[in-house]
C-alpha cells in the first residue's frame, strides 16, 4: 500500500514539474487598441503589433492576456493619444488581443473598423504609437 501510494505521489509530482514550465513560456500575441467617445463620434485605432504574453490558451484564436499587460497597453494609448492633444477623458480606451496570428488580428481589427463606421463614428488611425512591451 505503502509503494504504491509513493509511486502515485511520484508520478504526480513529475506531471508538474514537467507540465509547469510550458504554462510559463512566452508567446507572441497580436494586439491592437481601440480608443473612442460616444460624445464626438470619433474612434482612434492603432495598427496590430505584437506583445509578449503568456502561453496560456482558452481558445484556437486568442492567448490569455493578463491584466498588467492589458493596463500597460491602454495606458500607453492613453498618453499618446493625450500627447496628441486629444482630450482623453471623453474616450474609451479598450485593448483588444493578444490574437494567435497576424491574419486573426487584422480580421478582428476590420470587423471593428466596419462596426464603428457602421454606427457613425469617424476612424482616425494611429499609425505612429508604438508599444513598449
Amino acid at each position: 500500500m505503502k509503494n504504491t501510494g509513493l509511486k502515485l505521489i511520484l508520478v504526480m509530482v513529475l506531471a508538474v514539474v514537467f507540465s509547469a514550465p510550458s504554462c510559463w513560456a512566452k508567446e507572441k500575441g497580436y494586439c491592437y487598441i481601440v480608443g473612442y467617445s460616444m460624445q464626438e463620434k470619433t474612434a482612434y485605432i492603432t495598427p496590430v503589433f505584437v506583445a509578449t504574453v503568456s502561453g496560456a490558451t482558452f481558445s484556437e484564436e486568442e492567448f490569455v492576456a493578463d491584466v498588467i499587460l492589458i493596463r500597460k497597453m491602454e495606458n500607453q494609448f492613453q498618453s499618446y493619444l493625450a500627447a496628441q492633444g486629444i482630450n482623453t477623458a471623453d474616450f474609451i480606451i479598450s485593448a483588444r488581443g493578444a490574437y494567435r496570428s497576424q491574419a486573426i488580428a487584422d480580421s478582428r481589427l476590420a470587423d471593428e473598423k466596419k462596426d464603428f463606421t457602421g454606427r457613425g463614428y469617424s476612424l482616425n488611425a494611429a499609425d505612429k504609437f508604438k508599444f513598449k512591451n
